[in-house]
C-alpha cells in the first residue's frame, strides 16, 4: 500500500505544497516571516506534568521518541562510512512558576528526563557520540519558543559543540 499512490498521499501532497510555496517565495523573496518584535516564551507554566496526554506514572508510548527512525539514520550514515555523532539541542529551562514540574511550556520534567535517558541508552548500544547540550544555552537566549534561540544563543551553542568536538571522546 505504501508504494501506491493512495498510499504515498501525504509525501506527495507535502511535495505539491512545498511546489506552491515556491511560487510565492520566488515572487517575494520572503520564505518566512520573521517579526521586529514577538512575544517571550512563557516562563510561568501551568502546574501540569502530563505529556500529550501520558500520565507521568504511566509508560511513555515508544513511538513518542522515535528511535527507530534515528537507527534506521545511524544505519545509512554507517552504511555509507559517515562518522555519527548526536547532538540533543538546548532548549529554554524556566525558573518561574511551576518550573519544578516542567522544564517550560513543552515538556515537563519527568518526560523530557526520560528522554535523555533513552537517547544516552540509545546513542551507547549504537556505539555512537552523543553530545548533550540541552542546557547549555541561558533561558534569557530563547525567543517566542523553548527551542528557537537568539543570534547569541546561537553563538553560544556553537562555542559548546566545538569545545565538545574537540576534547576527545569516550
Amino acid at each position: 500500500m505504501d508504494r501506491t499512490i493512495i498510499g504515498a498521499r501525504r509525501p506527495l501532497a507535502d511535495w505539491l505544497r512545498l511546489q506552491a510555496y515556491g511560487f510565492a517565495w520566488a515572487a517575494t523573496g520572503i520564505d518566512q516571516f520573521i517579526p521586529a518584535e514577538y512575544p517571550v516564551t512563557a516562563r510561568d507554566l501551568p502546574d501540569d506534568a502530563t505529556y500529550e496526554g501520558v500520565d507521568p506514572q504511566a509508560e511513555l508510548p515508544a513511538d513518542l521518541l522515535a528511535l527507530d527512525f534515528l537507527a534506521a539514520g545511524v544505519e545509512m550514515a554507517r552504511d555509507a562510512g559517515v562518522p555519527i555523532i548526536i547532538v540533543n539541542e538546548p532548549m529554554f529551562i524556566s525558573d518561574g512558576a511551576n518550573s519544578d514540574v516542567r522544564y517550560n511550556a513543552f515538556y515537563p520534567r519527568w518526560t523530557y528526563d526520560l528522554y535523555r535517558e533513552q537517547l544516552a541508552a540509545f546513542a551507547a548500544d549504537q556505539g555512537v557520540a552523543l553530545i548533550d547540550v540541552w542546557d547549555a544555552v541561558p533561558p534569557s537566549e530563547f525567543t517566542d519558543s523553548p527551542v528557537h534561540m537568539t543570534a547569541q544563543g546561537v553563538a553560544v551553542l556553537r562555542n559548546v559543540l566545538i569545545d565538545a568536538l574537540l576534547t576527545p571522546m569516550d
